[in-house]
């Protein structure tokens, strides 16, 4: 009899729950934590005493079958892909609906070239804009925090900066060392040719690049790859070391506990280019948080077909045909530099729609063909460089108006 030797296919199966309460799956996972394709699982959210359920999240969300909705204390999810479930919980009393009063996040210059990033505990709860957008019904106009949406973010930090070759090469010579191991498809130049200076921004740097040089920077700079957070999908154990490997990289699992260095997500790159805490000069109300508005630059005072763009950003008006060292334009109400113009930066997402509901660090599509990037650069016209624009790259994509920042963990 020949026996079936195909290989059942399996993915890994994630739940976190906050302090308040506790979740149990049955059947209950196997140690690693994976369960077959076309599984049903059944998770049940228990509250601590004072505590009842407050909200799921399952990424992706076409996993959930039933329950799973505020305040419901089961979700049965089938597991076609890597499913990650989250519980909060919240007192019995309730909590506010809004942010309560005076909470607008709040900001901190950590000396070490990052701005620890801390939004409201609350969320940002997403609406509509009241004011005429650059576009008329396009939805990549309108960012990501829509109506009949509300985002929270866990803090984070954020590179003052887009990444200058200095750094990129730096990181990039260690990483090709034949004894770390580390493979890319491009080398990266000095600004938007390798005419540039060292403190111009990398370009000519895909996605897939940015992820493995994320890796490389964490691991040199702990020593050790315990950090790292972009992973092979079937094996959390290993890291990703090899940029040229487009299946591998493409399919990343990204392990957001670790404290690496990595791509932001797309709602934390907006979120920072759009935050002015109490100041209303050319924002809208998002509870109580003031937002940038998105028909402008990140930091600007006015739209984007005023003289302000120039003054936050190096676009097709004032570039003179290239980019410029990193930091030079007036930095947005964070302390970021050129969240606009210089350069297009890679976010971590898939491009996809925006769906509405509540989330919690939301990481965009589940599948997709391109990664979303943000921003506009030093070729773009002035009305690409709003905060509320939505663009998307092939992640294999290297030219010479593409870089990124880096995030991590506080």
């Amino acid at each position: 009899m020949q026996g079936n030797s195909s290989r059942e296919e399996k993915y890994e199966v994630t739940v976190n729950e906050d302090s308040n309460g506790k979740v149990t799956v049955a059947p209950a996972l196997p140690t690693d934590e994976k369960a077959p394709k076309g599984q049903e699982l059944t998770i049940t959210a228990t509250a601590n005493t004072g505590y009842k359920v407050d909200t799921w999240t399952v990424t992706p969300h076409s996993a959930l079958q039933s329950g799973g909705k505020a305040g419901s204390n089961v979700a049965v999810v089938k597991i076609s892909a890597d499913t990650t479930v989250n519980v909060t919980f919240k007192p019995v009393g309730g909590t506010p609906s809004t942010p309560p009063s005076g909470d607008v996040g709040s900001f901190e210059d950590t000396g070490d070239g990052f701005i620890k990033i801390s939004p409201p505990a609350a969320g940002i709860t997403g609406k509509d804009p009241t004011y005429t957008l650059p576009g008329t019904g396009e939805e990549y106009w309108k960012g990501v925090f829509r109506a009949g949406r509300k985002v929270k973010l866990s803090p984070y930090k954020l590179g003052k900066t887009e990444v200058p070759y200095k750094l990129w090469k730096e990181v990039y010579d260690w990483a090709t060392q034949p004894a770390n191991g580390y493979k890319f498809a491009n080398a990266g130049v000095k600004g938007k040719d390798g005419s540039g200076t060292e403190e111009e921004p990398v370009t000519s740097v895909s996605w897939r690049d940015c992820i493995v040089w994320c890796n490389a920077y964490t691991h040199k700079t702990n020593n050790a790859e315990s950090e790292c957070v972009y992973r092979k999908k079937d094996d959390h154990t290993v890291v990703l070391k090899d940029a040229t490997d487009g299946d591998a990289c493409d399919n990343a699992s990204a392990d957001m506990r670790k404290k690496g260095y990595r791509l932001p997500t797309e709602a934390e790159w907006e979120y920072a280019a759009r935050w002015q805490g109490s100041d209303n000069t050319n924002a809208e109300q998002y509870g109580e948080v003031w937002l940038t508005k998105l028909n402008s630059a990140s930091g600007a005072k006015d739209k984007w077909d005023t003289a302000e763009t120039g003054e936050v950003a190096w676009y097709r008006a004032n570039s003179d045909n290239k980019t410029h060292p990193v930091g030079e334009k007036r930095s947005n109400a964070l302390g970021l530099s050129d969240m606009s113009g210089n350069v297009w930066e890679w976010c971590l997402d898939w491009y996809g729609n925006i769906e509405a509901g509540d989330g919690t660090d939301p990481q965009g599509a589940a599948s997709g063909n391109y990664r979303v990037k943000r921003g506009g650069s030093w070729v773009s016209r002035a009305v690409l460089c709003v905060v509320g624009k939505r663009d998307s790259g092939n992640p294999v994509s290297s030219n010479g108006i593409l870089g990124f920042r880096v995030a991590c963990r506080p």
